[in-house]
């Protein structure tokens, strides 16, 4: 350890603290965060100078870092707030209500599926399975044009009666 990279870091830090905690309260808008990124950014100083890598103008370099800093939190938050939700234990059963309701409207579907024109119940039965409509087309014997637009109607006349039996 040199005392002079050290004499110089504290003389840099005494120099420029300051500036550099107003510049990330600027940043963060939090006076805790902006202390403990400043002080990662005066640590990161020590290091470097340390490591023989001591920058020709700290200012502008503890600027620097600090700015990096603050995205670089940015970043995780954006992150931790994104997969958050994928954290929580979904392995749970559903309530009893809720399993009743599902299974109610289960056999409704089910009920006004059975009821449906035989190459409507064809079509969305393969389209729901993931069978392309090229596929569904030749099954039924119809164009792909043909096979789009029945799938559409066919689908708004279930949509229809599911309503209208208030099974969703």
């Amino acid at each position: 350890m040199d005392r002079t990279t050290d004499a110089w870091v504290v003389e840099a830090m005494n120099d420029h603290l300051p500036a550099l905690q107003r510049y990330v309260r600027s940043l963060v808008r939090d006076a805790d965060e902006a202390d403990d990124i400043a002080q990662e950014a005066c640590i990161r100083l020590l290091l470097a100078a340390r490591a023989g890598n001591a920058p020709d103008a700290p200012a502008a370099w503890m600027n620097r870092v600090a700015h990096n800093l603050v995205i670089s939190g940015a970043r995780h938050k954006a992150v931790a707030q994104r997969t958050a939700p994928r954290l929580v234990e979904r392995n749970t059963a559903p309530g009893v209500d809720a399993e009743v309701i599902q299974r109610e409207q289960q056999v409704q579907v089910n009920a006004t599926l059975a009821a449906a024109r035989s190459d409507d119940r064809r079509a969305i039965v393969l389209s729901a399975r993931g069978h392309r409509t090229a596929d569904i087309a030749a099954q039924l014997g119809r164009t792909e044009l043909a096979t789009r637009a029945l799938l559409c109607r066919a689908r708004a006349r279930l949509r229809q009666d599911l309503i209208a039996a208030d099974a969703i």
